[in-house]
């Protein structure tokens, strides 16, 4: 049976360094036993039976064999922050969930709101990370210097518009560069005060009408250039995108943790599973998962933002000083894949929103031009293979960031990553991370 690959008919099959063979790959539509041919770190070739020899052959004895996991919203908190996380345990964790591409967000210390900064901080990345990042940049002081960052290949401008508002965003639309937006308008948040420090006070205090009244606008608002809605979690904002995308060039992302969780599971765990937005209420959960199996929810982002459980305990006595985010790069995989299995969610859809979609809206691309996210002759040789019947339970401690608990604590999951390729180099086997630190490379946005 042959698929693909960059021999021509009745060539010689040259040797290549890398073959991963006896795997279930997703290939149109199908669930295909097959191998794939790497060498000097790209994908030569995808085929049943017609491999070329290697230098290393690894039998993958009927594992699922996934591009990488792309995740396009991770806080690293490098530089200024690196208590909590930074690129070296970030990245670990990452290539620990078989994730190979990760996208950072700007809101460290101090922001990457400049060319400057912008440089610094993919200095430090190169110095540290194990997989290979992109990074958003924060909206500058003038549009100047937004053009630079453009140029330089930030993947989007990150907008918290609950703290920044939206009136800025309009002079930066010209630049063409992606708007990324934590949906939450300021005008409705200043409505609510707190009137205690219990969790019920921050369930009351981030109401969902926050959510949807700043998707609306900014539906409105965003003209010329792309918008991208983080981690969505109400069903009237699902409705109101799934509108605007007959008209305009919207994506939006959820999180695994507002696809799995509840209101519910934030007054069981308190701090522990505060984060922003957050956690919604049961039916608007299934909401969010039914808009992620149809195709309305473009990306599955983790959100990654950890903090010490120092930190998170504060919030015991008094929930609103506990900073909120929830740690995830690790388990996106996991917990995705535990719906595949569980018959809720297509492993179609799991590639396509992990893999395909995140690198084709934030344009990640390999050296060769070829999308990150697929799996594809040309392409980067970047891979999670997983033992797809696995059953396990998560477990804080095991953990391969700074950060050693989770709100999944004890969640059973079924499918286990053991191996991880970035660029056909194996960062990641068997429980050990085993790249090295400074593999990965910054991957610019690329506007082709």
């Amino acid at each position: 049976m042959f698929l693909v690959d960059s021999f021509t008919a009745g060539e010689k099959l040259r040797a290549v360094d890398l073959c991963l063979k006896n795997a279930k790959i997703p290939y149109r539509g199908l669930l295909v036993e097959a191998g794939v041919a790497i060498d000097k770190g790209k994908i030569v070739a995808v085929h049943r039976s017609r491999l070329p020899p290697a230098d290393k052959t690894v039998n993958l004895r009927g594992s699922l064999l996934l591009p990488g996991i792309v995740d396009v919203h991770v806080h690293f908190r490098d530089p200024g922050l690196t208590w909590k996380e930074d690129f070296a345990s970030g990245s670990r964790a990452a290539a620990a969930g078989g994730v190979t591409t990760v996208c950072d967000m700007p809101n460290c210390v101090p922001p990457t709101n400049s060319l400057k900064r912008f440089k610094e901080k993919i200095k430090i990345a190169r110095s540290k990370s194990h997989v290979d990042f992109g990074l958003h940049a924060a909206l500058p002081d003038d549009v100047g210097e937004g053009a630079k960052l453009e140029k330089a290949g930030a993947a989007s401008f990150k907008v918290y518009t609950e703290s920044q508002g939206d009136s800025e965003i309009p002079d930066f639309l010209g630049l063409g560069l992606t708007i990324s937006a934590h949906a939450e308008a300021p005008d409705v948040l200043k409505k609510f005060k707190p009137r205690g420090k219990v969790i019920e006070e921050f369930i009351r205090c981030r109401p969902k009408l926050a959510e949807i009244s700043e998707i609306a606008r900014l539906l409105r608002l965003v003209h010329g250039a792309p918008l991208h809605l983080c981690h969505v979690t109400t069903s009237e904002s699902i409705n109101l995108i799934a509108k605007a995308k007959r008209a305009g060039e919207v994506t939006c992302e959820a999180t695994p943790h507002h696809l799995l969780l509840s209101s519910n599971h934030l007054r069981k765990l308190g701090p522990l599973a505060q984060t922003l937005p957050p956690l919604r209420s049961p039916a608007d959960r299934i909401a969010v998962l039914m808009a992620l199996r149809n195709g309305t929810i473009d990306i599955v982002a983790s959100d990654h933002a950890p903090h010490t459980l120092k930190e998170k305990k504060k919030g015991k006595m008094n929930i609103w000083e506990s900073p909120p985010g929830i740690a995830g790069v690790e388990t996106s995989l996991p917990l995705i894949h535990t719906l595949v299995r569980k018959r809720r969610l297509s492993i179609f859809r799991l590639v396509e929103a992990m893999c395909t979609m995140p690198a084709k809206t934030f344009g990640l691309r390999g050296e060769s031009g070829m999308p990150k996210g697929v799996i594809k002759p040309g392409a980067d040789a970047d891979f999670v293979a997983l033992d797809q019947r696995k059953k396990w339970k998560i477990k804080g401690e095991e953990l391969h960031g700074k950060t050693k608990f989770t709100p999944f604590e004890g969640y059973g999951v079924i499918g286990k990553p053991f191996m991880t390729l970035v660029r056909g180099e194996v960062v990641f086997e068997d429980g050990e991370v085993v790249g090295k630190a400074g593999y990965g490379r910054f991957i610019p946005r690329s506007s082709s």
